[in-house]
């Protein structure tokens, strides 16, 4: 059986988290950088290694999850979790440590039609 030591681990790690990274960093950048929501490759790159952060924190991995993160901070902002009353009410409703982040996305997407209705009439 093979062993590794702690460093051989988390080097590992590392390079699971940053090719995660990069995948999401590209799909994001696929969909928001033709936008004016994109901040520009180095801080898309950052967003997305916040979004893994804020992800963590919720218990959530799954890179579909931090996709939408970073998505909806792009959107709304950094720290939309704790600004926006219907990120918050999610998070309150939340059981467990289960994910939360398609709602978020979907209560995300209704706040953005919301702006967009609104502005129309106006």
């Amino acid at each position: 059986m093979l062993k590794l030591g702690p460093d051989q681990r988390s080097e590992i790690t590392a390079a699971a988290r940053d090719a995660s990274e990069r995948r999401i960093f590209a799909l994001l950048r696929e969909h928001y950088g033709p936008t004016s929501v994109w901040p520009g490759d180095a801080q898309g790159l950052e967003v997305v290694r916040a979004a893994t952060v804020k992800a963590a924190g919720y218990e959530m991995t799954a890179e579909r999850d931090i996709f939408k993160i970073a998505a909806l901070m792009l959107s709304f902002s950094d720290d939309f979790d704790t600004r926006e009353a219907w990120a918050r009410e999610i998070v309150a409703a939340r059981e467990g440590n289960a994910p939360i982040a398609e709602l978020w996305y979907q209560a995300g997407i209704a706040e953005v039609r919301r702006y967009e209705d609104a502005a129309r009439e106006s």
